[in-house]
């Protein structure tokens, strides 16, 4: 799954516009990655071995942190 958000953070660079990447990296996690699959990457990501690119690392944050503050 790092994999998997690193290419969509790659496709959606949109290059000096980081918020833009960040939003749309965003809005096709929450269309297409179901709530196991965010969770698992949220438990991986604590354990700080996740080599995520900055754009993946921020939408994932701002997922992560919705999803907790829903619980």
């Amino acid at each position: 799954m790092v994999a998997m958000a690193n290419q969509i953070a790659k496709n959606l660079d949109y290059g000096s516009d980081k918020s833009k990447a960040i939003a749309g990296v965003v809005d096709h996690i929450r269309r297409f990655w179901s709530p196991l699959m965010l969770d698992e990457i949220a438990e991986f990501i604590s354990t700080g071995e996740a080599e995520l690119s900055t754009i993946a690392e921020q939408a994932l944050a701002q997922l992560i942190e919705e999803r907790q503050a829903a619980e």
